[in-house]
């Protein structure tokens, strides 16, 4: 097992492009992480899936520092919290790996199909979508696998929200419902061209279109397409988080990270932030993004 040097480099970073003045956000820190791609928050920390180091990273939001590394499966990709637990899809693998919060340990390890990737928690449940055009639910009281759901080709990343379940797939460039009460897929509607992240927040379901460098939102009852919000031009977007008025984007082509108003649709700054990106998410104003080439993940912020 590959171990990672895990360390942090205090820096601010001037934004390219945005808004003037004070409220352009910056790099505040990069925890030096192997080959990281997944990203969520929960228990006050943000988890890091390491792909390198087989391994899930415990970073400390406000000490900017990691303070734990819990061996998982091979090759983790996605990170999902959910029930006191991180989770990890461990896409080399083939399972999920499930980590207690409270002591750092992997408590339970179940085979999914081959190759998970994203992650997700929703419905009581965890989430997660593998490259063999199924998606996965586990059962937190018993860690088993208790639905496979037929999708798709190609699936990235997924999504919960009030009803149901979203995943895209991106060979097919669309995005598709599953109902948690019949763990079936409902609906597919087209999604731009290459989807891959998918967030939902406040009644807004939002897709990053990576071969058409933009942000879709959608309606996340009816699946309607509401707008299209443009991204500078080679972005690639591939992770999205969402965090009040604000959708963050992972722009793994233009190895940046933009920043858009969800009420205007306006993308109000765009900041260099590593080499790769992919994996994002956000918590009280700081958005944490996996940048998978560069080796390391950079909190986005306010300066």
């Amino acid at each position: 097992m590959k171990h990672a040097l895990v360390a942090v480099l205090l820096l601010g970073l001037a934004a390219c492009g945005g808004e003037a003045g004070g409220d352009v956000p910056e790099v505040t820190a990069k925890v030096t992480v192997a080959e990281p791609i997944g990203v969520a928050t929960g228990a006050g920390s943000i988890w890091v899936a390491s792909f390198a180091d087989d391994a899930v990273i415990r970073i400390d939001p406000e000490t900017k520092r990691a303070v734990a590394r819990i061996p998982v499966g091979d090759g983790p990709i996605g990170v999902g919290f959910g029930g006191g637990s991180a989770w990890s899809a461990d896409w080399s693998a083939g399972t999920v790996t499930r980590i207690d919060a409270a002591t750092n340990t992997a408590v339970a390890t179940i085979e999914v199909a081959e190759g998970p990737e994203g992650a997700a928690w929703g419905h009581g449940s965890f989430w997660t979508s593998n490259k063999s055009g199924t998606v996965s639910r586990i059962d937190p009281g018993t860690n088993r696998e208790v639905a496979r759901i037929e999708v798709g080709p190609e699936l990235r990343y997924l999504a919960a929200t009030a009803d149901a379940v979203w995943v895209a797939s991106f060979d097919d460039s669309t995005l598709h419902r599953i109902d948690p009460r019949t763990n079936r897929v409902e609906k597919t509607v087209p999604a731009g061209s290459g989807p891959q992240g998918v967030a939902a927040r406040d009644g807004a379901l939002w897709v990053a279109s990576y071969d058409t460098d933009a942000v879709l939102e959608f309606d996340p009852i009816t699946g309607a397409l509401r707008r299209t919000v443009a991204l500078p031009a080679g972005s690639g977007p591939e992770g999205v988080a969402a965090d009040d008025e604000v959708l963050w984007v992972a722009n793994n082509r233009g190895a940046s990270v933009s920043r858009v108003d969800t009420d205007s649709g306006e993308v109000t700054a765009t900041v260099k932030a590593g080499v790769g990106p992919r994996g994002i998410a956000v918590g009280a104003g700081t958005a944490w993004v996996a940048n998978t080439v560069s080796g390391n993940v950079a909190a986005v912020g306010r300066p």
